[in-house]
């Protein structure tokens, strides 16, 4: 954002004059000395002619008269914060201010002055917990302070994370401008979101929508913030428009997919990711693919779903696709095709329960009567706890299937 320091602070440079320098009716011990008077006197003049740097040449010539008189060093500093402050020396300025505030010399009006340039000066400097601080303590007394200073405090205690404190300061601001910028509401909205404040969320991405119709991503965040809060219609009607606006994104594609499937509608989100699919809008990866098989697997599409299962387990970096084909395979009776999936899942590897992969592998060898791969898958787990039972029922059934080598019973000759 912009932190070039606002000028308002010639107005308490106002305010301090009429006040230091009114010495009729001031304590004695509140009032500057004659010297002191006269070369602020004449800072004064230069800041007001916006001539910082030589306000400062007077002042700091100024500041060894002043050891013994607290009055007079406290409003010496409070001077050269403002003309700090003129030269765009912040680092100086929030020193001088300090030196000031911590003096407790001055009064309530002149300490409210430097708090506010504190409070900016800090915030140049990125010290934002500092710039919140003093900020606040101007804005106690400053009930119709502006829509920039709130954005300012708000933005600075957001930087802080000072949560609570950047949603009041960034709630006014946005109140206080009639049209504010884009990046308030989008700071605000940020705020909103990560607290999962989705009621709030939602009217300030409408405001967005109001102002900005054709924009895509605010139809996106109302679409997202619908989602969230589990109005799946809403969502998926609203995703719908920006997706007919044109040129969405593909994460903007693949929500909609998502959106179609969770609402009930599989058929409708996989014909919509296979045409954008075709169209190469979307990438056909190993991702993609396989948020297309589920589509088409919720959509009771198996032949589809098959399909494209063999086309992700090809792209996929281990063989559990091929796993996952086989199975589905064993589910239609197809063993022979079972058989050949398990045999490509394990030729691929990396599967978290191979000795499974090698179970399925020989009941469907078995069952598509390849009875040597069969055995050669079965046997070798005999020897594993966890599917040695299943083996062991399947080598038996197989010795079952067997057909009899015995000649049949011949019936005793009659003796002659």
């Amino acid at each position: 954002m912009n932190r070039s320091l606002p000028r308002l602070f010639l107005r308490y440079l106002g305010v301090l004059f009429l006040i230091v320098f009114s010495a009729p009716g001031r304590p004695a011990e509140k009032a500057v000395s004659e010297e002191t008077y006269k070369v602020l006197k004449e800072a004064d003049d230069f800041l007001r002619q916006g001539q910082a740097s030589q306000a400062l040449r007077q002042l700091r010539a100024l500041q060894p008269q002043t050891r013994d008189k607290p009055f007079d060093r406290a409003v010496v500093q409070q001077y050269l914060a403002y003309a700090h402050a003129g030269a765009n020396d912040f680092r100086a300025a929030r020193q001088a201010a300090k030196a000031a505030l911590d003096s407790k010399q001055l009064d309530a009006d002149a300490e409210h002055g430097l708090h506010y340039l504190a409070g900016q000066a800090a915030f140049q400097l990125e010290a934002y917990r500092d710039s919140v601080s003093h900020l606040e303590q101007w804005l106690q007394s400053e009930p119709k302070a502006d829509a920039d200073i709130h954005y300012m405090a708000g933005y600075a205690a957001y930087q802080a994370k000072l949560t609570q404190s950047a949603i009041r300061h960034l709630e006014k601001a946005v109140a206080l401008k009639k049209t504010p910028p884009s990046e308030w509401i989008q700071l605000l909205l940020s705020l909103y979101i990560d607290r999962k404040d989705y009621a709030k969320a939602e009217p300030i991405v409408k405001r967005l929508i109001a102002n900005s119709p054709d924009k895509r991503e605010w139809w996106r965040y109302l679409s997202s913030l619908y989602a969230q809060q589990d109005h799946y219609d809403r969502a998926l009607s609203t995703m719908m428009l920006a997706y007919y606006l044109g040129e969405v994104r593909q994460e903007d594609v693949l929500q909609l997919v998502k959106l179609h499937a969770q609402q009930g509608y599989p058929v409708k989100a996989a014909r919509m990711l296979e045409a954008e699919l075709e169209s190469k809008r979307i990438p056909r990866n190993y991702k993609n693919l396989k948020l297309l098989f589920s589509c088409w697997q919720l959509a009771r599409e198996h032949k589809q779903a098959s399909r494209i299962l063999t086309e992700a387990a090809a792209l996929a970096p281990n063989g559990e696709d091929f796993m996952l084909s086989g199975r589905l395979a064993m589910q239609r009776g197809d063993w022979t095709a079972a058989k050949k999936e398990f045999q490509k899942s394990l030729r691929k590897g990396g599967l978290k329960r191979e000795e499974f992969a090698r179970l399925w592998l020989g009941v469907a060898a078995f069952k598509s009567e390849d009875e040597s791969l069969a055995r050669q898958s079965l046997v070798p787990l005999l020897g594993i706890a966890n599917v040695k039972q299943e083996a062991a029922f399947w080598l038996e059934r197989m010795e079952k299937a067997k057909p009899s080598h015995n000649p049949p019973h011949q019936p005793d000759h009659p003796s002659s």
